[in-house]
């Protein structure tokens, strides 16, 4: 998924590990909102057995998520 996104793996790990916003999404999943300056990187997280699954990450753009 990373290679797909054109992602680097740090930058989500920054995301799980240190975000700016988490947000209830469905089925009791986690939205991961990390500023990274033009753009947040949003994971949504399901929590399985005490670990962090990321289901899908993506850019969002700040106009975006200000709506």
């Amino acid at each position: 998924m990373l290679a797909q996104r054109k992602l680097k793996k740090e930058l989500a790990d920054e995301c799980a590990k240190n975000p700016d916003k988490i947000l209830p999404a469905r089925e009791d999943k986690k939205i991961y909102l990390k500023n990274f300056g033009k753009n947040y990187l949003k994971l949504i997280i399901s929590e399985e057995e005490k670990q962090l699954v990321v289901v899908t990450l993506y850019w969002l753009a700040k106009k975006r998520s200000e709506k």
